[in-house]
Parts: C-alpha cells; structure tokens; sequence
C-alpha cells in the first residue's frame, strides 16, 4: 500500500490527538515511501555481493586492457628501435661516402697545388740559372 502525503498528515493529526508533541517526532521517523523503502540487512548483503562482483570484473578488465596496452606499447617500441637503426645505418653509410669523396676532393686540391708549386719552383730555378750564366 502506497501512503501518499494527504494520508501521512491525516495520520499525524490523529496522532497528535492521542499522543501530542510526539507524534511529531514519530512521523519525522517513518519512511515516506512506505515500508518498501526500507532497506533490509539482507539487501545490503546482497548490494555488497553485487558490487563486488562487479568489482572484480572491472578489475579483471582493466587488466586486460593493461596488458593489451603493454604488448601494443612494447611492439611499437621495438618497431622504432628497429626503424631508428636503420636510420642510423643510412646515415653512417651516408657519412662514409661523403668522407671519402671529400677525401678525394682533398687530394686532388693537394696534388693541384704541388703541381703548380714544383711547375713555379722550376720556373723560377730556370729563371735563377738563366740569370746566373748571362748575369
């Protein structure tokens, strides 16, 4: 039987004519919906179960998403790793080639300049001894 509010206050007035002050106080006390708003031991220990079972499956889903995240975490650390590898591999190769080539540039600048400075040299020693027997 649901009690609506017109009940519950024709009920206090009744009361306070047998009772006085206290019926007050006694309504204050009893539930508005009825006794089926009451909750029981029993219904806690119920809620308590429920929850945690649904507990333990968030827990259990949690970690398996954890570890999902991990394995996916780990693969794409690992494929980095090996792109960044090759990379440097690249870029040592790279370097090689650019060293030996600017080797080569190196050398052949030197050889250049000792050409020209033993062709000077020669011509100047030329120029000393022509200089020396007509001078």
């Amino acid at each position: 039987m649901v009690v609506n509010e017109r009940d519950r206050l024709k009920l206090e007035h009744r009361l306070q004519g047998l009772i006085g002050e206290e019926a007050t106080i006694l309504m204050e006390h009893l539930p508005y919906g009825g006794i089926a708003g009451i909750v029981s031991k029993d219904d806690l220990v119920l809620f308590k179960a429920e929850m945690h079972t649904d507990m333990a499956e968030l827990r259990n889903e949690l970690r398996s998403e954890m570890t999902e995240l991990r394995n996916e975490l780990r693969s794409e650390m690992a494929e980095l790793g090996s792109d960044l590898r090759t990379e440097m591999a690249e870029l040592r190769s790279e370097l090689r080639l650019e060293m030996a080539e600017l080797r080569a540039e190196i050398y052949k600048a030197l050889n250049s300049q000792t050409l020209k400075i033993i062709t000077v040299m020669t011509a100047l020693n030329g120029l000393m001894f022509a200089g020396l027997k007509w001078g």
